[in-house]
């Protein structure tokens, strides 16, 4: 996972100073690499801190989900739907992605 590690520092550094856009476009890179990565951690800390920056943003659920890019073995809707069903804690949606994807 070091690449999504080495994301969350940089969306670390650049919320401390308060570049809060580009701040939620790096922890959404570690986020995808969390799973791209296939590494069997989940990205709590970083869903807490998207949350965190979307309200202070304003944007809306949809608005967040546009910003959500993969590049990696999960598509860009994967990766979407990864996020959503983790702000809104579905477990079974999550593993169903994963699911699909390992098997799909």
């Amino acid at each position: 996972m070091a690449n999504a590690a080495r994301y969350f520092e940089l969306a670390q550094a650049e919320e401390t100073s308060g570049n809060e856009c580009a701040a939620l476009l790096f922890y959404l890179s570690s986020f995808c690499d969390s799973f791209n990565s296939a590494s069997g951690d989940y990205p709590c800390g970083t869903v807490a801190k998207i949350r965190s920056l979307q309200n202070q943003l304003y944007l809306s659920d949809l608005q967040l989900l546009s910003l959500v890019h993969s590049y990696g073995p999960l598509s860009d809707t994967e990766c979407q739907k990864l996020l959503s069903y983790s702000i809104y804690g579905c477990v079974t949606g999550i593993k169903a992605v994963l699911a699909y994807r390992a098997y799909g």
